[in-house]
């Protein structure tokens, strides 16, 4: 058994027998060139673009990273989770690999060799994979939350993995993009919950070892690169487990792309300075890619929105949503078009309308301010919501409008991933799915009870400011 960090959420697992290329972000930027690979990405060695297997957990762009995908060869099998909806087989039809495989949650399979491998989906669109060869067990949960009940079908079938490799920073603009009003409202996350709940998977799991992993980037465009010094690095998370309840039961090791691990050999890390000099990196780097960033501006400028275009689009999501949704979106959100005389575009949740004023609305919970352009592409693409991953997004946010904005952005996803209107649902499909999951729904049931978890750390801050706001 061997694996090779390529880089950011990017693994080559080699078991002998079997060559599995996992989430392929090989080489470029993603995110409207936004993000980019920090520590920089491995050489791309030609066995990397021709695996017996690419399993992809989920559909962002820095794990499903189109032009990656057009370069491995159409051999290769390709393993996806089955979730609720559709969420990414048809696009890789239109890519061209032909031996698509979607994976049940929890479903083991045993390659000829003896190789096993399974899936584990949590939420609408985020998955795990484990991967056992001989005894050695890999658990690669990337962007994954899973926990809870529903991570012991993974140990009893598993054990506890000898690596679990684990993301551990913000893959979204909240709340670094945002110019927040009331201080109460950027207490949802924060630099510390990212730590916890990677520490909580080493409670959890008990791997061997536990590499921080799915966050290795860097926002190298202007418009935000000062997300940078938010950022959660590996030496922060490793100091954090070395002070945490952990012990000596798990080992932090921090591997950067071109790093590997071996049966015969061990770690085999290179030295480097990274994170030693992050600041030197960062503005090397940026001056390389500023060629890039500069040729990709010259097009966004010359591209406006029409007001047509967002009405269609929106028009289309507020008439998907479930009924009664004006009892949780209570606020307009508001997106800024400077090119039109009446710049201020305006989702009414209630009215289920769209329209635009020349002032925003007092009543406002945010004006969401993208370039015309990126909302353009975004739109055309169906994926408004991955803007605000880019952290290409600036949010005005109002006072009190916190649940609103971040309600908004998570019922934009799913209707972008499929799930609205909710008969898209009652299937054959969603039903099996979500009886496989069951485990996940209790969970879910009870942590909404206990209010102890991460998430339900933002569950209670939206259910106490709401309370707050009736009354």
């Amino acid at each position: 058994m061997k694996f090779t960090v390529i880089g950011h959420a990017c693994l080559f697992i080699d078991t002998g027998r079997e060559r599995i290329l996992v989430d392929p972000w090989l080489s470029g930027s993603c995110y409207w060139r936004s993000w980019w690979h920090f520590p920089p990405n491995t050489e791309i060695r030609q066995e990397f673009l021709e695996p017996d297997y690419v399993y992809l957990s989920h559909h962002h762009f820095d794990h499903f990273h189109y032009p990656s995908l057009r370069r491995i060869s159409k051999r290769a099998r390709v393993l996806i989770p089955r979730f609720g909806v559709d969420v990414m087989r048809h696009e890789l039809d239109a890519i061209g690999f032909k031996d698509v495989t979607e994976l049940p949650h929890g479903e083991i399979v045993t390659f000829d060799s003896g190789t096993r491998l399974a899936s584990y989906q949590y939420g609408p669109d985020d998955s795990a994979v484990v991967v056992e060869r001989e005894g050695i067990v890999l658990a690669d949960f990337n962007d994954c939350k899973i926990k809870g009940a529903a991570i012991r079908p993974m140990l009893k079938a598993f054990g506890a993995p000898a690596f679990l490799f684990k993301s551990h920073s913000f893959a979204q603009a909240y709340p670094n993009c945002y110019d927040i009003a009331d201080p109460a409202d950027a207490k949802l996350m924060t630099r510390e919950d990212f730590l916890e709940t990677f520490i909580d998977a080493l409670r959890e799991l008990r791997p061997t070892y536990a590499i921080p992993f799915a966050s290795m980037v860097a926002c190298l465009h202007p418009e935000s690169r000062q997300c940078n010094v938010y950022a959660v690095r590996p030496p922060e998370v490793a100091a954090a487990a070395a002070a945490s309840d952990i012990g000596t039961a798990t080992k932090t090791v921090l591997m950067v792309a071109g790093d590997t691990w071996s049966s015969a050999g061990g770690f085999q890390l290179g030295v480097n300075d990274y994170y030693e000099k992050q600041d030197l990196w960062l503005d090397r780097l940026a001056e390389r890619v500023a060629p890039k960033i500069e040729q990709e501006e010259a097009g966004e400028r010359a591209i406006t929105l029409t007001f047509d275009q967002f009405e269609r689009y929106f028009g289309r999501f507020l008439k998907s949503l479930p009924p009664m949704i004006a009892l949780v979106l209570k606020r307009p959100m508001v997106f800024f078009a400077p090119s039109d005389p009446m710049p201020y575009w305006v989702l009414d949740f209630r009215k289920r309308t769209v329209r635009r004023l020349p002032a925003p609305p007092a009543e406002r919970a945010a004006i969401v301010r993208i370039r015309e352009a990126i909302l353009a592409a975004a739109i055309e693409k169906n994926v408004v919501a991955f803007v605000h991953i880019s952290m290409r997004i600036r949010i005005d946010l109002a006072p009190g409008g916190v649940q609103t904005d971040f309600l908004f952005w998570g019922l934009l996803s799913l209707a972008e991933l499929g799930y609205f209107p909710l008969h898209k649902m009652a299937t054959a499909r969603a039903a099996r799915v979500l009886w496989r999951r069951r485990a996940e729904a209790w969970g879910l049931v009870r942590s909404l009870v206990s209010l102890r978890s991460f998430d339900q750390k933002v569950m209670r801050t939206l259910m106490s400011r709401r309370h707050r706001n009736a009354s």
